[in-house]
């Protein structure tokens, strides 16, 4: 597989919008503009949007006070944007500015400072990089240091991570996939005064609330959807959704059903051959209303895993999903055909609404262990295993503290094998590198376990987390991240994909109720049934399995062997002594012979490939 050409970092500035900026500004630096208008009065600031940007996309408030812009889903209505920007600025209450409907990034500017307040769910971070007395920001890393100077090359340590590591805290922080780019990620801030002094804080935890039912989450969680689905509905010139099946995708569409008149197009994706009953529950459900128009989008062998990747990796940080971009770009082809432009999807409903199996830790104490003892009977019967495991597992968790688990993965990671993981792993703070540690070098390999354990002993560190609350907001992360590379393909069809669960509201409705309520097995996500209970119908609702395409990965494999070793023998990561190439070809031979093997470290460790040959170095 040869490397794409690459123009400015890969960014095709006709069509793909982003900005950059410098505060304290440089002498005679523009405001942000977008086409002819200007978005920032002549404060100072020093913000440049660039690119295709759709209908509110980008926004902005400006007065003798400051300015307010938004960048993503703002959904506020023009009056309500404009009275709170000001309210805000007023009385210096800047972090009501993230109380809006939607998922955005609000950076505000004012003389004396600019202050940034990433969305909960981390979909629209912000990148910076210091410089002494002033500090660069922008919406990708590759561009903002471009922007600073001092050179742009990529992190290997966070790229390890990423792959090997990719649900362990602390271990890359706050640094980006650029050397020397921070990142501002879920749920934090950022002010940078006019003096240059740069102050990072996290403004919301969103700490579970141990008074919290079920039925009151239950209420917010339905009030929350319903605006969020709503104001969608009202924007949209052709609104479309997804219909995999699902409880996620099909509640939403649902939900629409009941702000529009004209008939909703949906579409579920299926492959012949493959062995998952999504489309059979799509179906079913589609005749419930006639309203719907299902849309079977039919896979071929050329749209499997890994086909057709040349041209993946362009946006600003690695893929996991690039594996699957020809899959993407059919459905939204076919989206495109219909003239859709929002198209409303389930991405963030498994980590809000879906307890991680650690969530058990919670329920191993005195007045939990009878509830402890029925969850961990359903789970193991399903899962075939051992309820008395499940518990044990479930106590050792609950008092095991973070550095104790940090320091576990170093130990793992100084070992040069690791075994397959099983279900029971997952009742941990993380699951733990399985095979594909044996991918990395020596050298690499030592470099994250110092990594871990120098994390140890940073006392600025959360060591008192829960492991469940971790887990989810890793997983809620994971969500945003891939609706963000999402939103950067969809961007060629003309189509802005929409994900209402990753909304702030969404998202404080269902972190106050702590994990063990969110589970009731053999339920499946007890949450969402009693808050759209009426207004989704039932069997919806009450479908206990979820598709399962794995499949399609070791067919897909099979036909791209070829272009696999191809990357494996031209390897960046090899080439910078992050991978031993031979150890991945060796997983590449059992996944060939349908064998068991860790496909999604394998899709990770293509994603950050394709990534590093499609962007531009300096």
């Amino acid at each position: 597989m040869s490397a794409p050409n690459a123009a400015d970092n890969g960014i095709d500035r006709r069509c793909h919008p982003e900005f950059t900026g410098v505060f304290p500004p440089l002498p005679g630096s523009p405001a942000l503009v977008t086409g002819e208008a200007d978005l920032v009065s002549p404060l100072g600031s020093a913000l440049r949007a660039v690119g295709r940007w759709r209908e509110g996309e980008l926004r902005s408030f400006q007065c003798a006070e400051g300015s307010v812009i938004t960048v993503g889903q703002c959904l506020a209505g023009e009056r309500e944007f404009r009275q709170d920007a000001q309210r805000a600025l007023a009385t210096d209450r800047l972090a009501s500015l993230t109380r809006w409907t939607g998922s955005y990034l609000c950076l505000v500017v004012r003389p004396g400072d600019l202050t940034a307040f990433a969305d909960l769910a981390g979909q629209y971070p912000l990148y910076f990089r210091r410089r002494p007395g002033r500090t660069w920001i922008g919406s990708r890393p590759t561009t903002v240091a471009g922007a600073a100077g001092g050179g742009c090359r990529p992190d290997l340590q966070v790229l390890a991570a990423q792959v090997f590591c990719p649900g362990v805290p602390l271990l890359p922080g706050n640094r980006s996939v650029v050397a020397g780019v921070e990142q501002l990620g879920a749920g934090q801030a950022l002010r940078i005064t006019a003096e240059g002094k740069c102050t990072q804080w996290e403004y919301e935890t969103l700490l579970p609330d141990a008074d919290a039912s079920l039925a009151e989450r239950a209420e917010a969680l339905r009030g929350a959807l319903v605006e969020s689905v709503g104001r969608r509905a009202a924007r949209a010139g052709t609104l479309t959704a997804d219909f995999s099946g699902g409880l996620d995708s099909t509640s939403l569409a649902f939900l629409a059903l009941d702000r529009g008149t004209e008939p909703l197009p949906v579409f579920t994706y299926h492959r012949a051959g493959v062995a998952c009953d999504d489309l059979d529950y799509a179906r079913r459900y589609a005749r419930l209303d006639e309203r719907l128009r299902l849309e079977v989008v039919t896979g071929t062998p050329g749209t499997l895993p890994y086909q057709g990747m040349e041209g993946a990796g362009g946006n600003g940080e690695p893929d996991p999903a690039a594996v699957g971009t020809a899959r993407t770009r059919l459905r939204l082809q076919r989206i495109a055909q219909h003239g859709g432009d929002v198209h409303l999807g389930g991405e963030g409903g498994d980590a809000l609404l879906s307890a991680p199996p650690s969530y058990l830790a919670g329920l191993a104490r005195p007045g939990g262990l009878r509830k402890l003892g029925r969850h961990s009977h359903v789970l193991a019967r399903s899962r075939h295993a051992s309820p008395l495991k499940v518990m044990g597992s479930a106590v050792r968790l609950a008092r095991t503290p973070l550095a104790t688990a940090l320091r576990r993965t170093a130990n793992l990671l100084d070992r040069p094998e690791a075994p397959d993981p099983h279900w029971l792993d997952t009742v941990s703070w993380w699951l733990a590198p399985g095979p594909e540690v044996t991918w990395l070098t020596n050298a690499s390999r030592r470099e994250l376990s110092q990594l871990a354990r120098s994390r140890i002993s940073n006392d600025a560190e959360p060591l008192s987390t829960q492991p469940d609350l971790h887990t989810t907001r890793h997983e809620l992360r994971t969500s945003a991240s891939a609706q963000r590379q999402l939103d950067h393909i969809a961007a060629d069809f003309g189509i802005w994909p929409q994900a209402p669960f990753l909304d702030n509201d969404v998202i404080r409705a269902c972190s106050r109720l702590p994990a063990h309520l969110r589970a009731d097995p053999p339920l499946f996500k007890p949450l969402l049934g009693a808050a759209l209970s009426g207004a989704v119908p039932t069997p919806v609702l009450t479908r206990r399995t979820k598709g399962d395409y794995s499949d399609e990965d070791y067919q897909g494999i099979r036909l791209a062997s070829t272009a696999l070793r191809e990357v494996l023998d031209t390897s960046h990561l090899a080439g910078f002594g992050v991978i031993d190439p031979d150890a991945v070809a060796a997983s590449l031979d059992r996944a060939l012979m349908g064998l068991r093997a860790p496909f999604p470290a394998l899709n990770r460790l293509l994603g950050v490939e394709l990534w590093l040959r499609s962007t531009r170095w300096h």
